[in-house]
């Protein structure tokens, strides 16, 4: 049995598109859930958690945008419990395994009455999970929706997500929802789950901030019995699809930027190292100027706690080396040809130190990307 949704409109969005979607799981299943770590949180984060840390399984996601349904006060909680409830009374399920999620702007009371009516609308036709239409239905800023399905024998891997702006997870990012017909214990399922996200969705920026919003969760709709490695394959494949597809729809964004270190002494340093060139404001914007601007680079390295030997490393835009101890004046023309040409630019930073590696994604940095954010909410 695959999941079903259910679509309605409360007009939170000022497209007056559909917002508010509400998925039915056939049963009580198994699932992980990481919500954001920033303190200041949406209503809907803090009652799913709480909802969620109590049972642990979950049979329905209600999930709204157009509202962040935060920064409103304590009624931002009990409006979050109200959705739950609403949708538990109407496909005769219990509450306690209803999470409530929502994205869109800050500080807007939520017209709670009118999203109530859309529930109550998504849950009187409910379809086949189409992962397309519910990208859509979830998503604010996004230029476009956010899916994926991996099949491998028996095994299915899916799932949807929306997010273009506001994008630094520190466990997921804006909301991002997968599905495995594989049967997975509690235990198993959320180290799966936490594995794979700091590859995928928590190695993503757009521009360095982390949403109040933020939940990504991982479900186990239990049919087929199949090997972990299988299964973490598959899922690690859905999410790093799902997460690059944030990545390029970056808000203004016109290139993917991705980062390696490789042949670092510890992965805890590859990390942070990937993702110091990764935020990096000036890398970003000589990415977006076609400018192969390795002093950018090196300088980013060069911040975190971790020493590097600056004669060792080598560092690369593209397959062009740059710098090797000393400048290669030769390539920086080639670099600039690669990066006039491809929409994906690949800066590589060999550490020449251990065997641990790190990737991290990101976008160019535009002037799109100030006018939309200078403009939200008018």
């Amino acid at each position: 049995m695959e999941p079903l949704m259910g679509v309605g409109k409360a007009g939170l969005k000022s497209s007056n598109k559909p917002d508010i979607l509400v998925v039915l799981l056939p049963q009580s299943c198994n699932a992980s859930f990481l919500f954001t770590t920033n303190h200041f949180r949406s209503g809907s984060v803090i009652y799913s958690e709480k909802v969620f840390r109590k049972r642990g399984t979950v049979r329905a996601l209600v999930i709204n945008s157009g509202n962040a349904n935060c920064g409103v006060g304590p009624e931002a909680v009990l409006h979050a419990e109200m959705m739950a409830e609403k949708a538990a009374a109407l496909l005769d399920i219990d509450p306690e395994e209803v999470l409530v999620f929502s994205t869109g702007v800050i500080g807007k009371p939520l017209p709670i009455d009118r999203v109530l009516q859309a529930i109550e609308d998504a849950c009187k036709l409910l379809e086949p999970l189409d992962l397309k239409r519910a990208s859509e239905v979830i998503s604010t800023t996004d230029r476009y929706p956010k899916y994926d399905f991996v099949k491998d024998g028996k095994l299915e891997v899916y799932g949807f997500a929306k997010g273009a702006g506001m994008i630094h997870p520190q466990m997921g990012t804006m909301l991002a929802f997968l599905f495995t017909n594989a049967l997975l214990e509690e235990d198993v399922l959320h180290e799966l789950h936490r594995e794979v996200c700091d590859r995928t969705f928590n190695s993503i920026t757009v521009d360095g901030c982390t949403s109040t919003n933020d939940s990504f969760g991982l479900i186990s709709l239990g049919v087929v019995r199949e090997d972990l490695q299988k299964v973490r394959k598959a899922v690690e494949e859905v999410s790093l699809s799902l997460a690059t597809k944030i990545v390029e729809d970056g808000e203004g964004a016109t290139k993917v930027i991705k980062v390696v270190v490789k042949n670092a002494s510890i992965e805890l340093k590859a990390r942070m190292l990937a993702e110091k060139v990764a935020t990096s404001l000036l890398v970003k914007t000589a990415v977006h100027g076609r400018d192969p601007n390795w002093g950018r680079i090196v300088a980013a390295l060069g911040s975190t706690p971790f020493p590097i030997d600056q004669n060792s490393i080598r560092v690369y835009i593209g397959n062009h080396l740059l710098y090797d101890g000393k400048v290669h004046s030769k390539a920086v023309e080639a670099a600039r040809k690669y990066m006039e040409e491809n929409s994906v630019i690949e800066i590589i930073v060999d550490l020449r130190e251990g065997k641990s590696s790190w990737t991290y994604y990101t976008c160019d940095l535009s002037c799109e990307y100030v006018r939309i954010n200078s403009e939200y909410t008018t």
